[in-house]
C-alpha cells in the first residue's frame, strides 16, 4: 500500500505540467478523480490513461510509467506480469468443465485404437519462471504442476504420460520461453524432446549433435501487444540443424490434398506475419515431416495446438515420418482421412493455457 501511495505522488509530479495544459485545452472534463483515489493509487492509472492519450509524448510517458511500476512491484497489465526480461501471462483457474471434456475426448480416442498413445501437457512460462513474478503475486498463481498431475492421473490407464514440467523446470534459467510470446522457444522444445525420449523409445541426442543458428533477433510475439509500452526486449528465433548424419528432412503441407513439399526451415517465413511458421511451414491443418537416408522406420502421429512446433523437427531424426495435426485448423474432411492405426505411436502435445480453457480439442477429436 505504501508503494502505491508513493507511486501516485510520483505520477502526479511527472504529469503536473501536462495536466495544466490539459485543463487549458478543455481536456480535464474526461477525468474525474477523488481524493480517495489519489491515496489508494487509482489516480496513477486514471491519469496515465487520460494524459497519455492527449499528448504527442505518449510512448515516452508510458515507457516511464512502466519502469516506475516495475520498480515499485506494480508491473501487471492485462493479466500479464512484465519486465525487461519477459512478459508472463497469469492464468486464471482452469475451466473444470472444459478440462473434463478434453480429458474424456482423449480417453475415448485411446479406447478406440490399438496403437499406443502418449500425452505431453506442458506448462507456461508463469509456472517455470516464477523468479520473474513479484513475490506477493505468487500466491495468486494457478498451480499448473498440480493441474498437470491431475490430468495425467485421469489418463493413466490408457496413456503413457510425458513429464514436460520437470524437463523444463530443471533448466529454468535458460531461454525456454519467448519473452514476448506464450510459446516455447526452440531451446525449450529441445528439453521436451529430451524428456520425451524415454517414453517414446528413442535415445535423445545431446545438443552438440546440432548446429544452432539464430536468423532472427527482433521477433515480437503474441504477448507484446498486451503490454505495448513495456520495455521487454524482442526475441530471438533459433533453428536446430542436425549435423551428425546426412539426413534430408522435408515438409509436406496438406499431404492429404495438394501435398506441397519444401525443405525444412524455409527462411522466407521468418519475414512473415508469424515467423514461428519456420518450424512447420504455413499451417494447413496437417503437415508431414519426412526423413530420407535414415535407419529408422517408425511412423508417429501427433495431435497438437501449435504451442511447441519446434519440437517435432527434433523428434524427426528418430522417425521415417511424423504427421502433425493442428487441432486448431484441421478440417473434418482431413480428420476423416487419418487412420491412427496406420501409425506406430500417437502423441498428444498440448499446453496448459489451451488445454484447460479451450473446447477445440474435444470438438475436433469428437469428429474423428
Amino acid at each position: 500500500m505504501r508503494s502505491q501511495k508513493i507511486f501516485s505522488f510520483l505520477m502526479l509530479s511527472l504529469f503536473f505540467i501536462p495536466a495544466v495544459l490539459l485543463i487549458l485545452t478543455g481536456g480535464w472534463r474526461g477525468l474525474t478523480v477523488s481524493a480517495a483515489d489519489l491515496w489508494d493509487g487509482f489516480a496513477a492509472q486514471s491519469m496515465e490513461e487520460s494524459f497519455t492519450e492527449a499528448f504527442l509524448g505518449r510512448d515516452f510517458l508510458c515507457s516511464v510509467t512502466a519502469s516506475m511500476q516495475t520498480a515499485l512491484g506494480r508491473n501487471q497489465k492485462n493479466d500479464c506480469f512484465y519486465g525487461q526480461d519477459g512478459i508472463l501471462q497469469n492464468l486464471p483457474q482452469s475451466d473444470e468443465e472444459i478440462t473434463a471434456l478434453n480429458l474424456q475426448a482423449l480417453q475415448d480416442f485411446a479406447e478406440k485404437q490399438s496403437v499406443p498413445c502418449y500425452f505431453l501437457l506442458s506448462p507456461t512460462a508463469a509456472a517455470i519462471e516464477q523468479n520473474k513474478i513479484p513475490r506477493l503475486a505468487l500466491e495468486s498463481l494457478f498451480n499448473q504442476k498440480q493441474y498437470i498431475q491431475r490430468c495425467y492421473a485421469f489418463l493413466s490407464a490408457s496413456f503413457h504420460t510425458i513429464d514436460g514440467y520437470n524437463s523444463l523446470f530443471s533448466h529454468q534459467s535458460e531461454y525456454l520461453f519467448y519473452r514476448t510470446d506464450s510459446r516455447l522457444t526452440a531451446q525449450g522444445c529441445y528439453y521436451l524432446y529430451v524428456g520425451a525420449g524415454d517414453k517414446l523409445g528413442y535415445s535423445a541426442r545431446s545438443m552438440d549433435y546440432f548446429s544452432i543458428s539464430h536468423p532472427l533477433h527482433d521477433y515480437k510475439g503474441n504477448l507484446f501487444s498486451l503490454v505495448p509500452y513495456g520495455q521487454t526486449e524482442p526475441d530471438m528465433v533459433s533453428l536446430f540443424h542436425y549435423q551428425k548424419h546426412n539426413r534430408v528432412i522435408r515438409l509436406v503441407q496438406d499431404p492429404l490434398g495438394k501435398a506441397e513439399e519444401t525443405l525444412l526451415f524455409d527462411p522466407t517465413l521468418l519475414e512473415s506475419g508469424d515467423p514461428l511458421q519456420v518450424y512447420l511451414g504455413p499451417d494447413r491443418g496437417v503437415t508431414d515431416i519426412l526423413v530420407s537416408d535414415t535407419p529408422y522406420d517408425g511412423h508417429l502421429l501427433v495431435f497438437t495446438d501449435g504451442s511447441c512446433d519446434a519440437l517435432f523437427p527434433l523428434m524427426a531424426i528418430h522417425y521415417l515420418q511424423i504427421r502433425v495435426v493442428d487441432l486448431h485448423t484441421v478440417t473434418t474432411e482431413q480428420l476423416s482421412q487419418i487412420d491412427p492405426d496406420a501409425f506406430d505411436q500417437v502423441l498428444f502435445a498440448f499446453s496448459v493455457d489451451q488445454f484447460g480453457y479451450d473446447i477445440f480439442i474435444s470438438d475436433s477429436l469428437g469428429k474423428n
